[in-house]
């Protein structure tokens, strides 16, 4: 599924973002797509004219997802950093880890789009 597909439904803020998501991930920056990717759910949730398409029982449903508490925790520790630790997470492996952590990312992004621009 591609993301393209939901364009449409997005403001031009998000439309930005979404450009600026692909470009991250197809240039392997797997923090930035973490990021982004949070950064585009929460616009999706706050901007009052996706009501016409989106149900509030799915947004409610969404919001208290082990994935999305997941995923805010992740982009949260990425932008605030607590030290000393080695690595992201305490992982030695860095890269690997943050790539692990931007694939489930994208995994909730389309859900997200798919959920609430059925």
């Amino acid at each position: 599924m591609s993301v393209d597909n939901y364009f449409k439904y997005l403001n031009p803020q998000n439309r930005v973002l979404l450009e600026e998501y692909k470009k991250s991930t197809q240039n392997q920056m797997w923090a930035t797509t973490i990021i982004l990717s949070l950064t585009i759910i929460d616009n999706i949730l706050s901007d009052e004219n996706n009501l016409d398409y989106i149900d509030g029982l799915d947004i409610n449903h969404f919001k208290n997802s082990r994935d999305f508490h997941w995923l805010r925790l992740r982009r949260n520790q990425i932008l605030h950093y607590e030290g000393p630790k080695e690595g992201f997470f305490e992982s030695k492996d860095s890269v690997n880890v943050l790539k692990i952590d931007s694939l489930r990312a994208d995994k909730l992004l389309k859900k997200c789009f798919t959920n609430f621009f059925k």
